[in-house]
């Protein structure tokens, strides 16, 4: 584990003693702080390595790598915050400095976490989602900078402009040997276990993959629309075709209110039944995106969620099957209702 900030050989925070310390109690202090306080790269006293992740989507795929080596925790652990606006606590602070292995989204998504790592004095290391996708899985300053191969791997999975690439399940693979390089880096003689779990953990990955080819050659160019731009990489890579309006995805993505005719435009396209489905991001929801998603059951539109934060205590792997399967179910029905989370 990382040394903490208050860790310092020759300095406890405490005043001295009058009258003085004698050498030989000096030294035993000295030694007594070391031990408790260890150096860079320290695992903890049950020998598990710790690894901190911004939110729980990414520490999910953390701990399907490092399964019982690691102790993994997230900063945002279900819907109570919005990583893009979470403002950091002294806590997380302290708990991003003594990790051995910080995982985070970047790309503005978590910028909390960031600025955290740029603050840290114990500088861990650290994978960055967005950066992993936009380089395809190279790492010239690793150790293993060829990225592992699973199916699908370079087909067509280069999206640009959209933060929550957790959606892709190729990025995520490329994410998950990252990990497993990082971690082998930090703990050598557990290196091949971890090479192990990334590499089941990305067969589980190439099944969802599959499934989502074949939604791609079932429902290629049916039209969805969405109450918040979270899922594109999903519905892209299914070849679907969105056709929310434009100007109400950018109100969406600004934070503001959506102009009179941008929710007329809305409602007209809900009236009309052209969507196959609604892609609803239920921790979004504000007052218009409730009447939306309402007026589209009314319609006979299905409703899937789609959400950024893993509900409950499902693993990564197992939440997203059940997203594309809501997906698949709500573009081969006729009925309203909405598909859970």
């Amino acid at each position: 584990m990382n040394t903490p900030r208050s860790c310092h050989p020759g300095h406890t925070g405490r005043s001295p003693r009058p009258g003085g310390v004698t050498a030989l109690a000096g030294l035993a202090a000295t030694a007594l702080l070391l031990t408790a306080c260890g150096g860079p790269g320290d695992t903890s006293e049950d020998g598990k390595l710790t690894v901190v992740a911004s939110t729980d989507m990414w520490a999910s795929v953390a701990r399907a790598v490092a399964g019982e080596d690691a102790e993994v925790e997230a900063i945002i652990d279900g819907d109570e915050a919005d990583p893009h606006s979470y403002e950091s606590t002294p806590r997380d602070a302290a708990r991003l400095d003594n990790a051995d292995l910080v995982v985070h989204n970047g790309g503005g998504y978590d910028s909390f976490a960031g600025q955290l790592l740029a603050d840290s004095d114990s500088a861990p290391p650290d994978v960055e989602a967005v950066k992993v996708a936009e380089s395809d899985g190279t790492d010239e300053g690793s150790a293993t900078a060829e990225p592992h191969q699973h199916e699908g791997s370079g087909h067509g999975h280069h999206h640009s402009g959209n933060e929550h690439v957790w959606y892709d399940p190729h990025t995520v693979q490329l994410v998950a040997d990252r990990i497993a390089d990082r971690l082998g880096e930090i703990s050598p003689d557990r290196s091949r276990e971890f090479q192990r779990s990334a590499t089941e953990f990305g067969d589980t990955l190439d099944g969802i993959q599959r499934n989502i080819t074949e939604l791609r050659e079932a429902h290629h160019g049916t039209e969805v629309m969405t109450t918040a731009p979270v899922a594109d990489h999903l519905l892209d890579d299914a070849g679907l075709t969105d056709i929310t309006p434009s100007s109400f995805v950018r109100s969406v993505e600004a934070g503001n209110d959506p102009a009179a005719a941008t929710v007329a435009e809305l409602q007209e396209l809900v009236d009309s039944g052209r969507p196959a489905a609604l892609i609803d991001n239920p921790q979004t929801a504000s007052p218009l995106t409730e009447r939306v998603t309402e007026r589209a059951r009314n319609n006979g539109i299905p409703v899937v969620a789609m959400p950024e934060t893993l509900p409950g205590d499902r693993p990564y792997a197992e939440w997203l099957s059940g997203r594309v399967s809501a997906l698949r179910t709500a573009l081969e029905t006729d009925t309203s209702g909405s598909e859970g989370r």
